[in-house]
């Protein structure tokens, strides 16, 4: 992405994507297993999935990013079976 003209708009989502998961690092309790880390991961690889299919689609980068943004989907759906149905 460093080549293409909308760099800094990468860039700048990608912060701006990254930054309620670093105030959720300081802020929430981690001995419980919450739902939101890896749904907020998902939306992260699909907002770089995004932004390499439609700029540097040639790459074929996109592919992989969304791979990652499904498999971190399916977790999420898992993690939320798994603690409905835990007693």
């Amino acid at each position: 992405m460093r080549n293409t003209p909308v760099y800094k708009w990468y860039l700048l989502g990608s912060w701006a994507l990254l930054i309620p998961i670093l105030i959720l690092v300081w802020t929430m309790d981690r001995s419980r297993p919450y739902p939101i880390w890896p749904f907020l991961l998902s939306v992260i690889f699909c907002f770089r999935g995004y932004m390499e299919w439609k700029y540097i689609r040639e790459s074929r980068r996109h592919q992989v990013s969304f791979l990652l943004a499904a498999a971190s989907l399916t977790f999420t759906g898992l993690m939320i079976f798994i603690l409905l149905f835990r007693y």
